[in-house]
């Protein structure tokens, strides 16, 4: 209740207090996809529906459960994130923006080093594959990074066996990152 006044259009005072200026702020962010006529008509008030309009509609990924898993390790999930996202500080990348003077594999200097090579073209990093893999007991060929998270998620395994195979992908790709850094 705001007295003499629309709480719709309800500006708070200067000297309001921190709490009551985040709430009119909430407002405002809800003002950007509600009307007025349309927040007060709603037969009943639902959080989860506010949020949904706020948000937006995002598309559907397939990494949040390998990268996100209970079993991995917090800097292990960082790189992966970077790296699934094409993030990272390649040195393609590097030398596109001049920061580098070459966009060779530190790993084998073979090929350019983008994420596609990095993440498992380059001989270094597929022969890592290759073990892990052959360690878990993985059949399916898992070519590039993007393939390789679709098929894991994809697979028919059990919630525990995803879980390892999830976190023993991630850290194969923090430790191909860190040994590339230290090949510097």
């Amino acid at each position: 209740y705001v007295k003499d006044g629309d709480w719709w259009d309800f500006v708070p005072t200067s000297s309001s207090s921190w709490y009551w200026k985040k709430i009119c702020d909430t407002k405002e962010q809800i003002k950007q996809v509600f009307t007025a006529t349309e927040f007060c008509n709603m037969p009943k008030y639902s959080v989860k529906l506010v949020y949904n309009k706020l948000i937006g509609s995002k598309p559907m990924v397939h990494w949040d459960k390998m990268v996100w898993n209970r079993l991995t390790v917090p800097k292990h999930r960082f790189i992966s994130w970077l790296a699934i996202q094409h993030r990272l500080q390649t040195t393609a990348k590097m030398a596109r923006i001049g920061v580098s003077s070459t966009s060779d594999c530190l790993l084998c200097g073979q090929a350019p080093e983008d994420h596609e090579h990095l993440f498992f073209k380059c001989p270094y990093s597929s022969r890592c594959l290759t073990d892990l893999k052959s360690w878990l007991g993985i059949q399916s060929s898992l070519t590039t990074l993007q393939r390789g998270v679709r098929q894991l998620s994809n697979s028919n395994s059990s919630k525990f066996r995803k879980s390892v195979m999830y976190a023993s992908m991630v850290a194969l790709i923090y430790l191909i990152w860190r040994s590339r850094n230290s090949s510097f």
